[in-house]
Parts: C-alpha cells; structure tokens; sequence
C-alpha cells in the first residue's frame, strides 16, 4: 500500500457529524442511481466510504449484495468498522479495506462502485488509473456513481459556513474556503470549532489539496477508457453514472 498521508487526522471526529445534512439531501437520489446502476454479481465497493453513510445506503438499497467498504483514513475507518462489526448494522456483508481505492484487493468483478465527495483526492494521472479500473472490473451493464463537488474550476472559495450539529450542550461547527494554486488544483482550510453556552471550547483548522473537475472533464477523461457518463439525480446534486461504451443504460 502506498504512504498516505491522512487529510482527516485532525477533522475526523467532525466528519460523519457535518456531512449529514449533505446526505439527508442527496440521499434519496443516491439511492435511485444506486438501484439502477449496482447488483450481486460482485461485491459493491463503497470508495472513501468514511464513517460509512454511504456503505449503509447500499445495504439497504442492495439486499442481496455484498459490500466492500474502502478507507485509507484510520480516524474514518474506526468508526467504519465499529458500525461494520454491528450486525444490526452491517447484517454480516460488509468487509473493511484500509487502503486507498487503486492500492485495494478487488475482486476481477465488481457489481458496482460508489464514490462519493472523493474524485478531488485524485489527480489526473490517478484518476485515469480509476477509470481503467472500471472498464476492466465493472460487471456487465453494471455502473460506477460518483459525483462533482465544487469548485469545479481552480477557483478560490470565500470562507463559508459548510454545517452545523448540536450534540448534548455542545454545538459543532465548520466552515470552508478555497485558494487556487495553480494547475487543476485548490487547498481547501476547514475550519471546526466545539461550542458550549456561546463559548468556544475547542477548535480545529487543517488544510488539504483538491483536484477540481467539471463535468466536460468527466466526460472527456471517461471517454478515453471506453467509458459513457450520464447525468443522474437533480442538477444541484452533480450525479454521474459511469458505464461501458455501448452496454446501454446502467440498470439493474
């Protein structure tokens, strides 16, 4: 496996908490694409799956499939496979990967692939590495979903309030901004901070790379591997369904 150097050491204990609004809103879309795109002829890779909302949505949406859930991040992946281990949770179909996506055991099929919020990890050289494995691993008429997170041009992002929880007496925020530096390629500040009676009781601040791309990119790099995009779910949500040239629709 390669060194990874991990953007979340800092933030993990943030991260499943600030991205549920994220999921709640896109949720039901996911799971459509999901339904349309994944099936049991290989196990459904679940790719930076996290703390595991998305390995959760496949559970539910693919009852007859297994799912392997890929982490690099050990602060994410604890939480991973805490939930995992649950059988409540995880109903026994759900195998951990700690490595990254391109250094993982897959399997020669897969019977789907879900990426969400993590192309930007990629650079270019990587991603193409990530589109050869889809055309070489999807099962027939199988498809990949991932999506485009913003900015999708190397732009800086003023800092904005990304999310907020309350847990207990205690209120979690975060707040994001972008500065371009050069290439293809941004460095996202995040920002959290633990309230508690309007005081401030701690803080975190950690920076991380983002490759950006639009949807054109998409289509051109994914065209390159025999692969087709389609645009899936409302506009705002920025889903793409990735299939073999000439397989037709995705569909289960």
């Amino acid at each position: 496996m390669p060194d990874h150097r991990d953007p979340y050491a800092r933030s993990a204990e943030f991260i499943d908490l600030l991205i549920a609004p994220w999921w709640r809103a896109n949720a039901a879309a996911v799971a459509e694409a999901v339904r349309a795109a994944a099936g049991p002829e290989g196990p459904v890779v679940d790719a930076g799956a996290g703390s595991g909302r998305g390995t959760r949505l496949l559970l539910r949406e693919l009852p007859d499939a297994e799912v392997l859930a890929v982490e690099p991040s050990p602060a994410l992946r604890s939480v991973l496979l805490a939930r995992a281990a649950d059988p409540d949770w995880g109903e026994g179909r759900v195998t951990v990967s700690g490595a990254d996506l391109l250094s993982a055991r897959l399997p020669g099929r897969i019977g789907g692939l879900l990426a969400m919020n993590i192309l930007g990890h990629f650079p270019a050289e990587r991603r193409a590495e990530l589109w050869a494995l889809l055309a070489e691993r999807l099962a027939p008429r199988r498809g990949a979903l991932v999506n485009l997170a913003p900015p999708l041009t190397p732009a800086a992002v003023p800092r904005t309030p990304m999310s907020e929880a309350a847990v207990g007496r205690r209120t979690y925020r975060g707040w994001g901004e972008a500065r371009p530096t050069g290439g293809d390629s941004v460095v996202w500040r995040m920002t959290y901070r633990v309230e508690e009676d309007g005081q401030e009781v701690s803080s975190a601040e950690v920076e991380y790379a983002w490759h950006v791309l639009d949807e054109q990119g998409l289509r051109d790099e994914a065209a390159r591997h025999g692969l087709q995009v389609r645009r899936t779910g409302p506009e705002e949500a920025a889903l793409f369904l990735l299939h073999r040239s000439g397989e037709g629709r995705a569909e289960a």
